[in-house]
C-alpha cells in the first residue's frame, strides 16, 4: 500500500517519522533487514532520502548499521532499561509542559486540535503506524511549545525505544476500539485547556504510565458506545 508522507518539515524527517511509526507498530521485527530499494519504491522518492532517513533511526537505536550489510530492526530494550526510559520520559514531557503551561494560548490549543484531527483521521484509515506517527508528533509538540526543541535528540531515542511498551499498548484495542486512543488524547487537550497546571500535569504523567487517567477516560468511553448500542 503506497504510504502518504508530509513534506513540511523535510523529506528526510517525514520518511524518517513515517518508518518510525512502522517499526513501532509492529511492521517490521527485530532482525528484520529494511530495503532501501523496496522503501525508496514505497514512499516514492529516492534512495538517499530512505538512506538519510535510516541513519536518523540508527542514531535512535531503532535500526542498527552492520558494515556493508545495510540496516536491521534493533532489538528492544531490555525490561531495567524500559523501567529507566519510562521515569525519563515522564520527566522531560512534565517539565516541558510546567515550563510552557501558564503561556498557553490560542495558538497552542488549534495547534493541538490539528494534531487531534490528524489522529482520528488516522483512526479512522485503521493505519497503526500513522497513529503511533500522530501519538508522538503530539507529544513533541509539547516540547515545542516549551522552547525545548533542544531536548528532542534527547527523547526521541527514549519514545522510540519504548516501542515494544507503544506497541503491546495500544494492540489492546481492536479495531473497533482505536477511536479510544483518540479519545485519551482529546481529554488530555481538553485538561489542558480547561485544568489547572497541577491536574494538567497529573493527567500527563499517568497518560504517560497508562495509569488511572487513560483507565478513566477508557470506562467513559465504553459507556457511551454501550449507551448508543442501546438506542
Amino acid at each position: 500500500m503506497q504510504s502518504t508522507i508530509r513534506l513540511t518539515n523535510g523529506p528526510t524527517e517525514h520518511i524518517a517519522s513515517r518508518l518510525r511509526g512502522e517499526v513501532v507498530a509492529g511492521r517490521f521485527h527485530a532482525g528484520e533487514p529494511l530495503r532501501e530499494v523496496a522503501l525508496a519504491a514505497e514512499f516514492g522518492v529516492g534512495r538517499t532520502l530512505v538512506r538519510q532517513a535510516f541513519g536518523v533511526l540508527v542514531k535512535e537505536g531503532l535500526l542498527k548499521a552492520r558494515h556493508n550489510c545495510g540496516v536491521t530492526v534493533a532489538e528492544p530494550p531490555s525490561q531495567a532499561a524500559r523501567e529507566l526510559l519510562t521515569p525519563l520520559r515522564v520527566q522531560i514531557e512534565t517539565y516541558a509542559l510546567r515550563r510552557c503551561f501558564d503561556a498557553l494560548d490560542d495558538a497552542a490549543f488549534r495547534e493541538w486540535d490539528a494534531l487531534l484531527i490528524r489522529l482520528r483521521h488516522a483512526v479512522e484509515l485503521r493505519d497503526r503506524a500513522a497513529i503511533l506517527d500522530a501519538d508522538f508528533a503530539f507529544h513533541r509538540s509539547i516540547l515545542a511549545r516549551a522552547g525545548l526543541e533542544e531536548l528532542v535528540p534527547v527523547w526521541q531515542p527514549v519514545i522510540t525505544r519504548l516501542r515494544a511498551y507503544h506497541d503491546r499498548r495500544n494492540r489492546r484495542f481492536d479495531d473497533g476500539q482505536l477511536p479510544l486512543i483518540h479519545a485519551i488524547h482529546e481529554a488530555l487537550v481538553r485538561v489542558f485547556r480547561e485544568g489547572t497546571k497541577r491536574e494538567a500535569l497529573a493527567a500527563l504523567r499517568s497518560h504517560i504510565e497508562d495509569g488511572e487517567f487513560n483507565q478513566r477516560v477508557r470506562r467513559a468511553w465504553l459507556r457511551r458506545q454501550a449507551g448508543r448500542q442501546k438506542h
